[in-house]
């Protein structure tokens, strides 16, 4: 169960430590922001910026360091000088429903005042959020999760969000999360929207004993679960009316050391046993027991490396092409061999912050959280 309201003890697995030794690499100091991401370039990791991406990196990373110093573990950075120095960009965010739900959601986890322009954007969200087409799922995920963190005022409004959620972007047979409301894209949806919605169906009924919200974030899970790959792979891309896997590739890391677990570890935290067995294979993935045979985790340079991706190239269209052969044409979407992989050697700047949030202050799951590749 993830609650980020009550301290634990004084004790860390080994995997939340070596994501914390990782960010370090990550953290650009001089500006008190996360690079959008760190790559190897001619055998040197070099930070890749992106303005946009680091505002809402940041207040990622800031609530996963914040879950590690509740367990008593010393981080790098002043974590509530960092957030309020970012209140002078969230004017250039306030039309981003992502960033200003990240911004509420991070300050109430932080427990500081969240800077009053993210507030009355947030509140403008939450009045008029029906008539908001820019309200994707993760955007209403995160708003739902913000509404639950720091106390019980909008507990009325997350309820909203999720009935929203569920006439918008559930399936009501397959139990999937669209991505689009509208056009070509509603039929195909990737992996992340259905984790983050999943976890915030399931935080919205452990904060408040709802059986409707518990019963969808049920569905969801149980069905992505039904579709694992056969070495773990959480998959890419799903077609939402047929409840079928689309494509496997690109496998990303984060996926199954982080986006699963999120989701995976709070129906466990309510009861839901049955979620341990695919959540530790999943995880596995990373550790080497995937179909290249090789480890994603790179110890000397204490990261985690980011997807697994065809060599061939793969431009949108190509995909769109392939997913479409899979659904109507009878092409079998398959775990491609060794010799048709390659690992993308890059790390994007949250990916090694949300298993902070994720896994800070488990401890159980040992033989994972405390592999010998993370000492």
């Amino acid at each position: 169960m993830i609650d980020t309201s009550s301290a634990g003890t004084k004790t860390e697995n080994r995997f939340t430590q070596f994501c914390l030794r990782g960010l370090e690499n990550i953290y650009i100091p001089s500006e008190h922001v996360f690079a959008a991401s760190i790559q190897l370039v001619d055998g040197k990791m070099v930070h890749v910026r992106d303005r946009d991406l680091e505002f809402r990196f940041t207040m990622n990373t800031l609530m996963g360091l914040h879950r590690m110093r509740m367990q008593g573990a010393k981080v790098f950075l002043d974590i509530e000088s960092d957030y309020h120095g970012m209140e002078k960009q969230i004017e250039e965010h306030s039309n981003s429903p992502l960033d200003i739900a990240a911004t509420v959601w991070t300050g109430r986890c932080l427990g500081t005042d969240v800077p009053l322009q993210a507030l009355t954007s947030f509140r403008h969200l939450l009045n008029n959020a029906p008539q908001m087409r820019s309200l994707g799922p993760k955007a209403l995920a995160w708003s739902m999760v913000a509404c639950l963190t720091g106390g019980t005022d909008d507990y009325n409004h997350a309820l909203e969000l999720a009935k929203l959620a569920a006439q918008r972007y559930i399936h009501p047979v397959t139990g999937l999360v669209r991505q689009e409301p509208f056009g070509l894209r509603r039929n195909w949806s990737p992996f992340g929207a259905q984790s983050y919605m999943a976890f915030a169906f399931l935080f919205l009924a452990r904060k408040t004993g709802n059986d409707w919200a518990r019963n969808i974030g049920l569905r969801t899970a149980r069905k992505l679960v039904q579709l694992q790959g056969e070495n773990g792979q959480w998959a890419w891309m799903y077609h939402v009316p047929t409840g079928r896997v689309a494509d496997y590739y690109p496998v990303f890391s984060v996926h199954q050391y982080a986006y699963a677990p999120f989701f995976l570890l709070e129906a466990i935290g309510q009861g839901y046993e049955e979620f341990r067995a695919p959540l530790v294979k999943g995880f596995r993935w990373i550790l080497g027991q995937n179909e290249m045979g090789q480890s994603m985790v790179e110890p000397a340079r204490q990261i985690v490396w980011r997807r697994v991706i065809r060599k061939s190239a793969d431009a949108k269209l190509k995909k769109l092409l392939r997913a479409i052969g899979t659904i109507y044409g009878g092409v079998k979407s398959e775990i491609k061999k060794a010799h048709d992989l390659d690992i993308d050697r890059q790390c994007w700047g949250f990916e090694m912050a949300l298993p902070l949030f994720v896994f800070s202050g488990i401890n159980d799951f040992h033989e994972i959280l405390d592999d010998k590749c993370f000492s």
